[in-house]
């Protein structure tokens, strides 16, 4: 490339350069404008059809037919939040039913092994627990010989690993230890792949309920564990009854 080329080809880029720092200029001068009269479009509604706007799909489209897009894609996000918030509200109410069913059940039970079975019946079945089990804390022989599944003692080593959910009472969501998993679901610990561990406390600690799924998407930790905790209190009322009996 000869000196005049060279220059030619300078001259060249600077004009580009100049264009395009002057373009820039006039976008935000535009910019500036149209922020400071937000009714400049609705003042000039025929620019509405002239403005184009480039679509995903690759052509341009004009700025009233983008506007309808984005009114459509708005309606679809608050028709898609509305759906939400109706299972979620169905949700609750089933949930309601649940717990004042067993509410009513618990209130009939003649005895600690009918408290047992209503407990277990309502957490597999309205719950849609692949597992479920109960574990009540004693320190009767007679009663941990008799009741072996039912039953653990009080001082049990194992329990170390529930301390710190029995001392605060929190309902537990989403990945167990393995050592509570064994502790609660025995034989069946390896198919738990999540679960929800709900404390027994009345006064005094009275036990453990074990929830299990084969799906680690049943129970997460990012659940409300409200239902649960509730739940739980309710049982724990029944249970004294009956334990202290």
């Amino acid at each position: 490339m000869n000196k005049t080329e060279a220059t030619a080809e300078t001259l060249e880029n600077k004009n580009i350069s100049s264009e395009k720092e002057q373009q820039l200029a006039n976008d935000l001068q535009l910019i500036s404008m149209i922020r400071e009269s937000p009714d400049f479009l609705k003042r000039h509604p025929e620019l509405l059809s002239v403005i184009e706007v480039p679509h995903e799909s690759g052509r341009a489209i004009s700025l009233i037919e983008r506007q309808v897009a984005v009114l459509r894609e708005q309606a679809r996000q608050q028709e898609q939040r509305l759906c939400n918030l109706m299972d979620v509200a169905r949700d609750n109410e089933r949930l309601a039913q649940t717990r004042h069913k067993l509410a009513l059940n618990l209130l009939s039970a003649r005895d600690l092994d009918e408290v047992v079975s209503i407990v277990l019946d309502t957490l597999r079945n309205d719950l849609s627990a692949d597992y479920a089990v109960v574990k009540l804390f004693s320190d009767n022989a007679e009663q941990l010989e008799r009741s072996a599944g039912l039953f653990a003692r009080r001082d049990d080593d194992a329990l170390k690993h529930f301390k710190t959910l029995l001392e605060q009472k929190n309902t537990l969501c989403g990945n167990a230890s393995d050592e509570q998993k064994a502790f609660l679901f025995a034989d069946n610990a390896a198919e738990i792949k999540s679960a929800a561990i709900i404390p027994l406390v009345a006064g005094a600690n009275l036990g453990l309920i074990g929830l299990g799924a084969a799906s680690s998407a049943r129970f997460r930790s990012s659940m409300g564990t409200e239902f649960l905790s509730q739940t739980g209190e309710l049982i724990s009322a029944a249970l004294a009854v009956h334990m202290e009996g």
